[in-house]
Order: structure tokens, then C-alpha cells, then sequence
């Protein structure tokens, strides 16, 4: 399966200037070079799995937005009069009773082979909450969705999986982006079957044709504010 995501900037970003990323991904940050957008990449400091208990009362869409926020508001002070944006994505596995269990970075390869096995011949989702505060001040977020089915692997393809490519950086324990390593070298050897969403990048965690709408939309003038005569 091709991780290729085509990302471009649609005509009314044209002009934007650079824009602040709230995050440290470097899959994020391509993302938005490869759309043709100048990026500085500010970090923010907010412990994702200080939310993890969470998802029971938000909802996974809630989760999603309510992370990204949290980033957007840790970075936008320092950059004041300009665009920032910030996203999280959060993964949803649930079970035959239809219970919702997160999927989340593992921090070592046994643990990151135990999520994966979990996810064997099943299908979760990706949720991507966006939020977006405009250059005047006007913030404003979004929901995509990703649903990702795997394909029955065994034990020993997850192992190897962890040891050559080292997922911990992602919720999941998996990267879309190494499924054209896998399946170059054997067809049919990447972890992932099919993908359904409105747009690949969504899977690497900043969806484009989102965060363009948001773009566009956080262009304007903050609300309440009065338009010179």
C-alpha cells in the first residue's frame, strides 16, 4: 500500500506565510512542506498520557480535539499574530462488546508486539483532532477519521516488524509510511490491508483537506471583532 499522500494546498491558502507547528513530528511537518506551506516547529510540552483516563467521558472525537487544544494553548502565547497549528490523534480498538480501548505509544518492543498482536485481523480507528488559532486570533478545530484494517499476521511478523522499524513514536505501534518498505521488498507483507478515510494523511496524523477547511476558516477576523470602514 502506497504511503505516498499527494498533499497539497488548495488555491485560498495561497500567500498564508509561515505558519507555527504545535507539535515535534517530522511526519507533520513534511506533511505541510509537501503541501507548499513554510513551517517553524515549536513543540509543546503537554503529557498526552495525563488524558488516557479520559476517554470515557469526552468520547474518542473529544479526546482527539481536546488534545489538540491543549498543545494549541501551550504554543500560541509565544507567537502572538500568528497562524498555529496543533493536532493529536488518537486510536480506537474496540472489542466484540463494542468497548472502546485506546491505542497508545509503547514504550519498549515487548509491549509495542503485544498492541500489535491486539490488533491482528482487526479493524480501529484513527481520530484526528485539529485545532487551528488564525493569525487575528480566532481558533478553530476539527474532527477526521481513519479506519485502518490490519491483516492477519503472526507473532513473528509483529517481532520483526518492532525490531526493524521501531514504532514507538506512534499510537498503534505502526506507521503507514513503512508499509512501502515492506510490501517492496515482499507484496503482501505490510502490516495494513486497507485504509478508509477522506484523505491518507490522516493516517500520519495531520489531515490535509481538514486542516485546509480550518485554514481558510481561521483567515478571517477573530469573532467579535470589527472590520475597518
Amino acid at each position: 500500500m502506497s504511503a505516498r499522500t499527494e498533499a497539497t494546498a488548495a488555491g485560498p491558502l495561497h500567500g498564508l506565510g509561515p505558519v507555527v507547528l504545535a507539535s515535534g513530528s517530522l511526519h507533520r511537518a513534511r506533511l505541510l512542506t509537501e503541501a507548499g506551506i513554510e513551517v517553524d516547529v515549536d513543540p509543546p510540552q503537554v503529557d498526552e498520557r495525563l488524558f488516557d483516563g479520559r476517554l470515557d467521558e469526552l468520547g474518542p472525537d473529544g479526546l482527539a480535539v481536546e488534545l489538540a487544544l491543549r498543545k494549541l494553548n501551550d504554543v500560541a502565547p509565544r507567537h502572538p499574530g500568528r497562524t498555529v497549528i496543533a493536532a493529536d490523534q488518537v486510536g480506537i480498538l474496540r472489542d466484540h462488546t463494542g468497548r472502546a480501548t485506546l491505542l497508545t505509544k509503547q514504550p519498549d518492543a515487548a509491549r509495542a508486539v503485544a498492541q500489535l498482536m491486539a490488533m491482528s485481523a482487526t479493524t480501529h480507528h484513527l481520530v484526528n483532532g485539529v485545532a487551528v488559532r488564525g493569525a487575528a486570533g480566532s481558533v478553530h478545530t476539527g474532527v477526521d477519521v481513519q479506519t485502518v484494517t490490519m491483516r492477519r499476521y503472526e507473532l513473528a511478523e509483529a517481532r520483526a516488524y518492532v525490531t526493524r522499524f521501531a514504532p514507538y513514536d506512534t499510537s498503534g505501534s505502526y506507521r503507514l509510511e513503512d508499509q512501502d518498505v515492506l510490501e517492496a521488498h515482499q507484496p503482501g507483507s505490510g502490516l495494513v490491508a486497507g485504509i478508509s478515510g477522506e484523505h491518507p494523511s490522516g493516517v500520519i496524523g495531520l489531515p490535509m483537506p481538514l486542516l485546509t477547511r480550518l485554514l481558510v476558516d481561521a483567515s478571517g477576523p477573530a469573532p467579535g471583532s470589527t472590520a475597518e470602514p
